[in-house]
């Protein structure tokens, strides 16, 4: 008991902890191998305790590790992705290391209500729970715990914006993935959306990539009982004038759609280790009083 209550052991179990937990370890330890560490770690503090507060200290340090260890075996983690507007009620479930298990029910509907630009997700659960998270910023719902991982621009635009060219000046329209445009008597739809146009060796267009550095998109275009399929790319515009078409389409802007990423635990001991850190607290406020 000795060698477990000297500064030595116990700095040497606190090192050894530290290194296991830390984010930057190539190779995760075996959980086993952090618990028997923690629990080494805590068992120390206590039996080195000589006054009422360190023995105070090592009771949370207990509660705290004790926490862990459950939280290890029956909590939960994982991301879910989300576009502004669309839904969900899984996300995916990850291991210790980060490995995938598959889909877990989330045991609630969550939708994207909103993206903003400074990355703050107004989320919506059922018909009037209203969550918002964003960075340092998480909320509750249903037992688990969603914070902000990321955001992104998807693959997908949300909005082309397209100039129609004629006889009496230009217009600016919004064509949608879901959502022609009308203008002049033309309806505008979107076939194709190519983020990174290119062509390859048989001269068919593709994307080189989701980033919108060569943006084009092929469009569908009926005037009643007419009807043209009109490609457009932002660094050529006007380049594709079908015959009987009196109009010229251009492609001037993309705004891509937002994507956002959410990271999801579940930590049913989570009071647990609160209690244990506020008794820490106090074990050390008392200790730091004049015998």
């Amino acid at each position: 008991m000795r060698l477990v209550a000297s500064p030595g052991f116990v700095t040497a179990c606190a090192v050894l902890l530290a290194v296991c937990l830390h984010p930057a370890l190539p190779i995760a330890p075996p959980p086993a191998v952090t618990a028997a560490l923690a629990l080494l770690l805590v068992v120390g503090l206590f039996a080195g305790a000589r006054r009422a507060g360190g023995r105070i200290v090592g009771l949370g340090a207990l509660a705290v590790a004790a926490a862990l260890g459950y939280d290890g075996l029956r909590g939960h983690h994982g991301t879910l992705t989300l576009e502004a507007g669309s839904g969900t009620n899984r996300y995916e479930e990850e291991g210790p290391d980060g490995q995938p298990l598959g889909l877990r029910p989330l045991g609630f509907d969550l939708v994207a209500e909103k993206i903003e630009p400074g990355g703050a997700v107004l989320l919506r659960s059922g018909a009037d729970a209203r969550l918002v998270v964003g960075r340092g910023r998480s909320a509750s719902q249903g037992g688990l715990r969603i914070g902000l991982a990321d955001t992104v621009p998807g693959a997908e635009p949300s909005v082309l914006r397209i100039s129609v060219a004629g006889p009496q000046g230009s217009r600016l329209v919004d064509v949608a993935a879901n959502a022609p445009a009308t203008v002049d008597g033309l309806e505008i739809g979107l076939e194709r959306y190519f983020p990174d146009f290119a062509l390859d060796a048989k001269q068919q267009p593709y994307s080189r990539s989701n980033e919108p550095r060569n943006p084009a998109a092929l469009l569908g275009v009926r005037r009643g009982s007419a009807s043209w399929r009109v490609f457009v790319i932002r660094a050529m515009p006007g380049i594709h004038k079908p015959e009987g078409l009196d109009r010229v389409l251009s492609l001037t802007e993309v705004v891509p759609r937002e994507v956002v990423t959410l990271r999801v635990s579940r930590e049913p001991a989570a009071a647990l280790a609160l209690g244990g850190l506020l008794l820490m607290a106090a074990g050390a406020a008392l200790e730091a009083r004049p015998a």
